[in-house]
């Protein structure tokens, strides 16, 4: 995959039409205010799972821009705990699109050639990481789409 493609493939999940169904903008925007603190049995809440997306979005963002940034798996800086309100989902939209705004600024910066390096302080190539943030979002746009739907 070159960077083109990789660019294409994470605007088409974040707001184009992709084969699986909606977009995230269009979950996000569709999602009533009053579900963000819904969850299911211990589960994270669709506020927090929207939280930790950005959290692993401005993780890539802070690696291509040379931060020494990391993310404790499952810690505070992966998994808000606390519990998102109606008035926090203008809040959570607002820097979910700036966290694509940004990836696609800083992505367009680039060559192919950047897919082939490794990621500062990791042993994966920035390829993996991008293709990674990509299925992540997929994978917890399908727990939102889970959540949003079970009564």
């Amino acid at each position: 995959m070159n960077l083109r493609e990789i660019i294409d493939q994470l605007n088409e999940v974040y707001d184009g039409e992709p084969w699986f169904g909606n977009s995230i903008s269009t979950y996000l925007q569709e999602i009533e205010p009053e579900l963000l603190s819904k969850h299911l049995g211990t589960g994270h809440s669709i506020g927090q799972i929207i939280s930790h997306m950005i959290a692993w979005r401005e993780y890539v963002i802070g690696k291509l821009t040379g931060l020494d940034l990391k993310i404790e798996v499952g810690g505070e800086n992966d998994w808000e705990s606390r519990q998102f309100e109606p008035a926090d989902k203008t809040e959570l939209y607002s820097k979910f699109k700036s966290t694509q705004k940004r990836l696609n600024s800083l992505l367009s910066e680039h060559t192919d050639e950047l897919l082939g390096k490794t990621v500062p302080n990791h042993t994966i190539t920035f390829e993996k990481l991008l293709c990674g943030i990509i299925q992540h979002d997929i994978y917890h746009l399908g727990q939102i789409y889970l959540l949003k739907s079970s009564k």
